[in-house]
């Protein structure tokens, strides 16, 4: 695999430090922006940085709402049906009603999506169809009723403050690592929460947690390390290991392929099967890269810049027989 550069845009008036970028395949586009401002990178016209507005209904200009993306009200639904970790978000009408003792709407998907997990963004686990609200130090699980959500039940997080959570797409069961490098799952049914469980102890920081493979292989990653373990009958077993800084990292399931974010270091790929990881092609852009995306079919990616706003987009072509 070689990366080719198609080009390199820094949106104007953008606030890298809120930077976010998505992937909408119903737009064949990349979608960048910070809380008042978003631009579209299109596959067809990739040298074209175009600005997006906001439906009068707001999706973030009026703020405090929770769903402060300022995009279109079309884009936030795709962007809601896609899989996040495991979850899924709701439909923007819903955040109209989750708010706190003060009266306040809960939740913030802008900051969710920069920083992960302090805000209690409520999403739903497609599996079991519940409600939850997470936080570094706690998770609250939640049901919906006609005009409000219902609280079941709340529990402590284990270790350290939690960083990066993933849900198991079918079992009741979110796996969280934390600032220590700990990572437990939590088990849960809908009458309220099990017991929670170690899985790993590393020596430095969790960055992300994510089930592939339709929940049969947990992936692990963080500053120095990314692993798999197996899943099956509820029970967890190391399977491959690798030494790598990971900021985050996108699993593309129907090419079995992982693109890693390594930060300062720049983007690697890898194949995984059951001999491991694989190393197929690494693009290192200037700078310290913030997120990444991809393109459903593996064939674009798209980076930001951790200081300057700068977005960098690549054709990601398969090697030639």
């Amino acid at each position: 695999m070689e990366f080719n550069l198609l080009t390199t845009k820094t949106p104007a008036g953008l606030q890298p430090q809120l930077q976010w970028l998505i992937y909408s395949e119903e737009l064949q586009s990349f979608i960048t922006g910070d809380e008042k401002n978003a631009f579209r990178l299109s596959l067809v016209a990739p040298h074209e940085l175009i600005p997006l507005a906001a439906d009068a209904a707001g999706t973030g200009i009026a703020a405090p709402h929770p769903c402060n993306l300022p995009i279109p009200r079309t884009l936030y639904d795709e962007f809601a049906k896609s899989p996040w970790h495991g979850f899924q978000f709701l439909d923007h009408a819903a955040y109209d009603r989750p708010v706190d003792d003060a009266g306040h709407p809960i939740g913030d998907l802008l900051r969710t999506l920069i920083f992960l997990p302090d805000y209690g963004h409520y999403v739903v686990h497609p599996g079991s169809g519940l409600i939850f609200s997470m936080r570094s130090g706690s998770i609250e699980m939640l049901r919906r009723g006609t005009d409000e959500f219902i609280p079941i039940a709340k529990t402590r997080t284990k270790g350290r403050a939690a960083l990066t959570f993933g849900a198991h797409p079918k079992d009741g069961l979110i796996v969280y690592g934390d600032n220590y490098g700990t990572f437990h799952a939590q088990r849960f049914t809908a009458e309220g929460f099990g017991k929670a469980s170690k899985i790993a102890t590393k020596d430095r920081k969790a960055s992300q947690v994510e089930f592939v493979r339709n929940g049969r292989v947990l992936l692990i990653g963080g500053m120095g390390y990314l692993e798999t373990y197996s899943y099956e009958a509820g029970k967890f077993g190391p399977l491959h290991q690798l030494s790598i800084s990971v900021r985050d990292f996108i699993w593309v399931e129907d090419l079995e392929l992982l693109w890693v974010n390594q930060g300062m270091h720049g983007v690697s790929v890898f194949r995984y099967d059951a001999n491991g990881f694989d190393k197929l092609a690494e693009v290192k852009p200037e700078g310290a890269l913030k997120q990444i995306a991809v393109s459903r079919d593996g064939r674009y990616l798209a980076a930001t810049d951790q200081t300057s706003g700068k977005v960098v987009l690549y054709e990601c072509v398969a090697d030639r027989p």
